[in-house]
């Protein structure tokens, strides 16, 4: 349960009537810096400059970042040494001095931000129970339970859940933002607001405080909201395994994260987190709910798994102009003799793909004799590659673009990784989006 917090400390100085931060770094003068701030999934750098002789230098936040409450970055540039310090900003203007030529926790002066010393405490008092209890976790484990001691242990490690819990509810009363970016790096680390053994308790406890109790916000500004998002997605995907319920959790979220930008950027997260693990069930249970929020204008990029070939929509047609014939209708797909088709996205590089064509080669005849038609398009931007492929697998329809995941038929699905598979019916209505045959022959 160790964790790493790079803090730095500030003292408070008026410099302008917006919200700045005043540098006094004597010994980095001449040396050139970005300033940088976090807004979701992106490190934007605001600022940038160089160090006077004198070191004194301001690091402005820009207005339409103002007030501005989370964490910062400020890095040293251009040098082989390198740099920096990573700077929680609590809404207001302060102050950052240091006069000596290796800056430490201990050196560096600070004044009004009263957030960096909160936060200090809190994570000190927090490994201490994390160091009790995880002595006396290893105790228990240690000595069977006949010996004389193991009921002192037993009861201490209890005395620590029951501390890490009161520790939580002082956490959950203080609105500071440093009690809130706790939790925020503990979810990093597997860790929520319980002391629980069980994979699945702890999973559990976890979803629940991201779903009700995580301020959003916050998250937002931390430098950690792809981590937090992905693992709430792993969380689900790996753990639970119940899209239904995580629907309900992403309908909660929904109704508490109320800046569009911020919204946006936590459904590209989900998106992407769900297409790396292959559970586009999970992406079907939630697109109703993304594209019912009202916060989402356009649908580009990794989004448009939420508007492109989702369960129970029409599927789009294939353009297949780029191959050489015209423009296939999905209520076509099937044509006659056939009940469903599988329509498959890959590339012919990609490992887990080439275990899927394999797979489906197999079985083929089998299918065709349940009236199931097989279509696949390639993401291969080569050729030669593509046609090689070609000749192991045992489908007529086999079309490519060479255009990779930019082919027009890969953006109107929305496939944003291979091997995805689509089985329609013979209208041409989607009935399942897998990223595996196996998740799909039970429909078959």
């Amino acid at each position: 349960m160790k964790k790493i917090i790079v803090l730095i400390l500030g003292f408070f100085f008026l410099v302008s009537k917006g919200q700045d931060i005043a540098m006094d770094f004597p010994y980095f003068k001449g040396k050139s810096y970005d300033f940088v701030l976090f807004q979701g999934s992106e490190a934007k750098t605001v600022f940038q400059g160089t160090i006077p002789e004198n070191g004194k230098f301001i690091l402005h936040i820009p207005k339409e970042y103002a007030p501005y409450r989370g964490m910062s970055r400020w890095l040293i540039t251009g040098s082989k040494e390198g740099g920096g310090l990573d700077l929680l900003i609590p809404g207001h203007s302060f102050s950052v001095s240091c006069s000596e030529e290796k800056p430490t926790d201990k050196n560096i002066i600070y004044t009004n931000n009263t957030e960096i010393p909160e936060l200090n405490s809190l994570y000190k008092k927090e490994q201490a129970i994390f160091a009790r209890y995880g002595a006396m976790l290893q105790a228990t484990k240690s000595f069977s339970k006949t010996d004389k001691n193991y009921l002192i242990f037993e009861k201490e490690a209890q005395t620590q859940v029951q501390a890490y819990g009161d520790y939580q509810g002082e956490l959950k009363k203080n609105k500071s933002y440093a009690s809130g970016l706790i939790n925020i790096i503990n979810i990093t680390q597997g860790i929520g607001t319980g002391l629980f053994e069980a994979e699945e308790e702890k999973a559990k406890n976890i979803s629940d405080y991201i779903t009700r109790d995580l301020d959003w916000d916050a998250l937002y500004t931390s430098g950690h909201w792809t981590e937090v998002i992905a693992s709430w997605a792993d969380i689900h995907a790996l753990v639970l395994e119940d899209p239904k319920s995580f629907a309900k959790d992403v309908e909660t979220v929904s109704s508490r994260i109320k800046n569009p930008a911020e919204y946006r950027d936590f459904a590209e997260r989900l998106a992407v987190a769900f297409t790396r693990n292959g559970r586009d069930d999970f992406i079907s249970a939630i697109t109703p709910i993304i594209r019912a929020c009202g916060k989402i204008s356009s649908f580009e990029g990794p989004l448009s798994v939420f508007v492109s070939a989702a369960v129970g929509m029409q599927a789009p047609d294939l353009d297949l102009r780029a191959s050489g014939y015209k423009v296939l209708k999905s209520s076509s797909f099937s044509g006659k003799g056939y009940d469903k088709t599988l329509l498959l996205f890959y590339r012919s590089d990609c490992g887990p793909c080439e275990d899927l064509l394999k797979d489906l080669s197999g079985k083929y005849d089998m299918l065709k004799s349940r009236g199931v038609h097989i279509i696949s398009v390639s993401g291969d931007q080569a050729e030669s590659l593509f046609k090689e492929k070609g000749k192991e697998l045992p489908w007529e329809d086999k079309y490519c673009d060479y255009k990779g995941f930019e082919g027009v038929n890969f953006r109107n699905y929305g496939i944003s990784g291979t091997p995805t598979v689509f089985l329609i019916d013979g209208e041409g209505k989607i009935i399942e989006r897998r990223a595996s045959l196996t998740d799909i022959m039970g429909r078959l």
